[in-house]
């Protein structure tokens, strides 16, 4: 399985930078899934312009930014979304990555990683409700990384069992795709 690991925040000196590579490390060691790194921020997206709504657009797009994230999608089995939390949500360049799209999305599983103050859990409970509208299957379990205990001193040190965590999140994406 090509499993996708796409990091959403935009802001410059960001913490899911480092999150998304930890997680990318941490999987190593897997013999069943191929990883790929995506970061939101390296696409540049534009905000949803094109005439044609994602879900009718079968896959073809007007803008060529749009076209490239689109094919870097496509060519994925299966997803973790690294997200942060930003007042209680997701943040909004990552939240129009995923809506500037549909046939690319649908039916494919995804994880989640999220990060913040409060564990990134309030984004992730919203990322539920938006992947299952584009027919995505969600793992049940979710990494929850505290940004207060687990970068206090400005670096990434996941706690004790969050490899466990992601490695169960990873399962359960593996058996969606089933």
């Amino acid at each position: 399985m090509k499993l996708g690991i796409i990091t959403g925040t935009t802001r410059k000196g960001n913490a899911g930078t480092a999150i998304g590579q930890w997680v990318h490390e941490a999987l190593q060691g897997r013999t069943d899934v191929e990883l790929a790194e995506l970061s939101v921020a390296d696409f540049d997206l534009n905000f949803l312009t094109e005439e044609t709504i994602p879900g009718m657009a079968n896959g073809v797009y007007e803008d060529e930014k749009t076209t490239a994230w689109a094919a870097a999608i496509k060519e994925l089995d299966g997803f973790l979304f690294v997200t942060p939390e930003y007042n209680a949500a997701p943040p909004a360049a990552m939240k129009n990555a995923v809506d500037l799209l549909f046939a690319e999305w649908s039916e494919k599983p995804v994880g989640f990683v999220g990060y913040g103050f409060h564990k990134g859990v309030r984004a992730v409970n919203q990322w539920r409700d938006i992947v299952r509208n584009l027919k995505m299957v969600d793992a049940e379990t979710a990494v929850e990384i505290d940004l207060g205990a687990e970068m206090a001193d400005g670096s990434f040190a996941p706690a004790e069992g969050q490899v466990e965590v992601l490695n169960k999140v990873v399962d359960e994406v593996l058996a969606a795709a089933k």
